[in-house]
């Protein structure tokens, strides 16, 4: 016994073309997922105290917070002498992370809100960072490490 074949119309057509649209969208969805998750890793570099970056490098943290319903930490600097921040902030791989804990979760800032920071370095200046607390890895009241390239701040507690 044969069973009759079945002919392909304008509505099989359709039926692959949304299943291939759904496989496209779960596949995009699952690399935008990866791509925001905050990295792992110890803090690494020499670590300094507050005083030892406002002196040296001419840097203050003024704050770091938690906004956005949770969603984005938001550092704050003053920049109390541009050309001694100027050495400390000399290219992209200098501009500040923020290291959750123990080097559980790095936060990183989105390249396009750092260019002011390399560029626009002026005495009694402030530079606004705000960066995504995946998943809300950072929380009020937890410690986070500012790291610069290879410095890190001593931890910071959050507000």
């Amino acid at each position: 016994m044969r069973l009759p074949e079945k002919k392909l119309t304008a509505n099989s057509g359709q039926y692959l073309l949304w299943v291939g649209l759904a496989m496209s969208l779960l596949l995009i969805g699952f690399f935008v997922l990866r791509g925001n998750r905050p990295s792992s890793g110890k803090a690494t570099g020499d670590l300094i105290s507050a005083q030892t970056l406002a002196e040296q490098y001419g840097i203050r943290v003024n704050l770091i917070g938690i906004t956005a319903a949770g969603g984005l930490v938001d550092l704050r600097l003053k920049i109390l002498d541009a050309e001694k921040a100027s050495l400390l902030l000399q290219d992209s791989s200098d501009v500040p992370t923020l290291v959750v804990g123990n080097g559980a979760a790095v936060l990183v800032a989105p390249e396009d809100s750092t260019g002011q920071l390399l560029n626009n370095l002026m005495d009694d200046g402030n530079v606004f960072l705000a960066f995504p607390n995946v998943r809300n890895v950072l929380k009020p009241g937890m410690l986070v490490t500012v790291q610069f390239g290879e410095l890190r701040l001593e931890p910071i507690t959050v507000k």
